[in-house]
C-alpha cells in the first residue's frame, strides 16, 4: 500500500551487493516514486538484483520525492514516457485511481518486443492495463517509435462493448502484490501473468521479486485480492500486534524499549518456526500452552475478545477493498 511510511536511510554504496548477470539483463524503471516503489527499489539493491544507479523513476511534481530518489543515486526523470523510452521493465507503482491516466500517457511509447510491465496497483486487472495501453497507443504514435507492434492494415479491428479498439499486439503485463518488508529483504509477494506475458516473463518477475523476499506465482489473477488481504496489508496487522504486545509489557512493568524488542523478536521467531518446521500454526500454539499454564489463559483471553475473528475480518475487509478499488478505477476510466 502506497500509504506506508517512508523507508529509512539507504544502505551505503560500499555495502550494495553486485547484481547478478541474470538480474541485470534488463533496465528497471518505476512510474511512481512513493513508499512502495522505494521499498521495492531498496530491496532490489540490498538483494543484489540492481544498483541504485541502474534504476530510474518518474515522480510527478513532488520536489521532496525527487530529492529523496536523487539522494539514492537513482536517475529521476521528468515524465512517465521517459521511463518507457529508457527502461525494459517498467513498474507501475501508483495508486489504482491514478493508474488509468498513467496508462493513457504511456500507451504511445510502448514497444511490445522490449517492454515488460509490472503493476503493483491493488485491484486493477491485467486485462484493463493491457486494453488501456492498446487504446492509448491507437490515439497516436510517439515520435521516432513504431508504436506497440501494430499489425498489418489488413488485420481486422477488435471491438469491445461501446468501444472500438485498434488491433495492436497486446503488451506484456505481470501483476505483483508486494509488501513493505521488501525494504529488509523479507517481502511476502505474489505474482500472476496477464494474457500476453509468457511463463518466462512471470518467472523473471518472480525471481526479481525474490531478491527482496518470498514471491509466489499464483495460478489465478482473482487470488491477488486475497493476497492483498493477507500479505499486502499484513505488515500493518503485524505492526499493530507488536505494538499491542509492547503496550501490554509496559502495563505489566517493562520499559517501553525492552517490551518492543521482545515483542518484535517474538513475532519474528514464531514466524520462522512456522516457515522452517512446516508444522501447522495451531500445533505450534498447542506446544506452548501447558495445561493450566499462563499461556493458555492468555489465549483464552484473546479468544474471548474475538482475536481470531478480528484477524479473519481484517483480511476479508482488505480483499474486498482491493476489489472495490480496481472496479472503481476501471469504471471511472471507462466513463470518460
Amino acid at each position: 500500500d502506497d500509504d506506508a511510511p517512508e523507508p529509512s536511510t539507504p544502505p551505503d554504496a560500499e555495502t550494495q551487493i553486485a547484481p547478478s548477470p541474470k538480474a541485470r539483463r534488463a533496465s528497471i524503471g518505476f512510474v511512481g516514486g512513493g513508499a512502495m516503489a522505494e521499498a521495492i527499489a531498496r530491496g532490489f539493491v540490498a538483494g543484489g538484483a540492481a544498483r541504485f544507479s541502474d534504476l530510474a523513476v518518474s515522480h510527478g511534481s513532488d520536489p521532496a520525492t525527487a530529492a529523496r530518489w536523487r539522494a539514492l543515486d537513482v536517475d529521476v526523470l521528468s515524465s512517465n514516457a521517459e521511463i518507457l523510452d529508457r527502461c525494459d521493465v517498467v513498474f507501475f507503482a501508483v495508486k489504482p485511481h491514478i493508474l488509468p491516466n498513467v496508462l493513457n500517457e504511456c500507451g504511445a511509447h510502448v514497444d511490445v518486443d522490449r517492454h515488460l510491465f509490472v503493476s503493483v496497483a491493488a485491484g486493477v486487472s491485467s486485462a484493463f492495463i493491457e486494453d488501456s495501453l492498446k487504446k492509448a497507443a491507437s490515439k497516436g504514435i510517439a515520435p521516432g517509435r513504431p508504436g506497440p507492434g501494430a499489425l498489418p492494415s489488413s488485420h481486422k479491428k477488435e471491438t469491445e462493448k461501446n468501444t472500438r479498439v485498434v488491433s495492436v499486439v497486446t503488451p506484456k503485463v505481470v501483476r505483483v502484490m508486494p509488501n513493505t518488508p521488501c525494504l529488509v529483504g523479507e517481502a511476502a509477494s505474489a505474482a500472476c501473468k496477464g494474457s500476453a506475458a509468457s511463463d518466462e516473463d512471470v518467472t523473471f518477475v518472480v525471481e526479481l521479486m525474490r531478491s527482496c523476499g518470498l514471491c509466489l506465482n499464483v495460478s489465478s489473477e482473482s487470488l491477488l485480492d486475497a493476497v492483498t488481504g493477507v500479505s499486502g496489508s499484513g505488515p500493518a496487522y503485524a505492526f499493530l500486534f507488536i505494538e499491542a504486545l509492547a503496550d501490554g509489557g509496559v502495563a505489566a512493568g517493562l520499559p517501553r524499549s525492552t517490551a518492543t524488542v521482545l515483542a518484535a523478536q517474538t513475532v519474528l521467531g514464531a514466524a520462522k518456526m512456522v516457515l522452517e518446521t512446516g508444522e501447522h500454526p495451531g500445533a505450534l500454539k498447542d506446544k506452548v500452552c501447558s495445561p493450566g499454564g499462563a499461556t493458555i489463559q492468555a489465549v483464552r483471553a484473546l479468544e474471548q475478545r474475538g482475536f481470531r475473528s478480528a484477524a479473519v475480518e481484517a483480511v476479508l475487509a482488505s480483499a474486498a477493498k482491493s476489489r472495490e478499488l480496481g472496479i472503481e478505477s476501471e469504471k471511472q476510466h471507462r466513463g470518460k
